[in-house]
């Protein structure tokens, strides 16, 4: 592209610009979902869980179109995919064919209320659920409640009810 002397500047690369980008708009998602909340209370957060949910079972019907992606290692993989997006503090802590923990050290979204945090996960809920009926998806630990990382849990439901494997229910 060719501009005059006083106007030319140097292009950032794509990686370049993604890795500036990014955080800013993932600070612009958190402010949005704060203000939504601040302004409408429960309200607000049924409408961060609708867009959410809405967003997540969206992007696996699109995964689906390229193939089937079943069980935790599959999923899972998919999601470490997606964290990888957007960040690069996250370790695997626990791995087995019926269960995934990913934990995330430093927020990508600096979310001030566990509630907000719960509400947008609901699109990883939607996304994972999306992907593998017989999966679930939920958030143990969480900086936004006080805990110094947050946990992703990927766990297999077992039996037709959904019902959890026994080391599940008991711990």
């Amino acid at each position: 592209m060719d501009l005059p002397d006083e106007l030319a500047f140097e292009r950032l690369s794509f990686a370049e610009k993604y890795h500036r980008a990014v955080p800013g708009y993932m600070r612009r998602l958190c402010d949005i979902y704060e203000a939504v909340y601040e302004r409408f209370g429960n309200d607000g957060l049924d409408l961060i869980r609708e867009v959410s949910r809405r967003y997540g079972a969206e992007i696996g019907k699109n995964v689906k179109k390229t193939g089937d992606l079943k069980g935790v290692a599959q999923v899972g993989k998919y999601l470490l995919k997606v964290f990888d997006m957007v960040s690069d503090d996250w370790e695997v802590r626990e791995f087995t064919q019926d269960r995934l923990v990913i934990a995330v050290h430093r927020c990508p979204y600096p979310f001030s209320h566990n509630e907000i945090c719960r509400a947008h996960t609901c699109m990883e809920q939607a996304l994972v659920t999306t992907l593998d009926e017989d999966l679930e998806y939920r958030i143990g630990r969480s900086i936004p409640q006080g805990d110094p990382f947050c946990e992703h849990i990927l766990r297999q439901r077992s039996g037709p009810t959904g019902e959890l494997p026994m080391r599940e229910r008991m711990g």
